[in-house]
């Protein structure tokens, strides 16, 4: 009976060596696992505010396109109302596009020749400028550089 008994304990012994350590290898588990989800959700994160980011800089090179072609008409052409109204509708909504850029000094180049030029040429030489910034940001989120 004595040996019956030793016996059984060692079998509760080793039962519960093995229910320990398999209760350690799924903290680990879980532990890994949650780290894991965490990287991919941070990946995932920056790929969106990349994206955002992307976005926001066309629409706003557009728009100051849009802006720039209304106000400042060739020789010997005339703008048509609607053209105008469009490019007036184009501005109000690259306010909502500036906002969103995260370099702000970009930000606030762009909200500044949004303001007045002395003439169109000024207004151009400016334009030209903030472009190839837009475009440097630009390339650079395409590059996965950090920005």
């Amino acid at each position: 009976m004595v040996e019956d008994d030793r016996a059984l304990v060692g079998v509760v012994l080793g039962s519960l060596g093995t229910l320990l350590g398999q209760k350690l290898a799924d903290t680990r588990t879980l532990r890994r696992d949650r780290i894991l989800a965490q990287e991919e959700a941070k990946i995932r994160l920056r790929a969106e505010r990349v994206s955002l980011q992307r976005e926001a800089i066309i629409e706003i090179q557009h728009g100051l396109e849009a802006i720039m072609a209304a106000n400042v008409s060739s020789r010997g052409r005339s703008l048509s109302t609607e053209f105008r109204a469009a490019a007036t509708q184009s501005a109000l909504h690259l306010n909502a596009h500036i906002a969103r850029l995260e370099d702000r000094e970009l930000a606030t180049g762009v909200q500044e020749w949004l303001g007045a030029h002395a003439n169109a040429e000024a207004a151009r030489i400016a334009l030209d400028d903030l472009q190839d910034r837009l475009s440097r940001q630009l390339r650079a989120l395409y590059s996965d550089q950090p920005v």
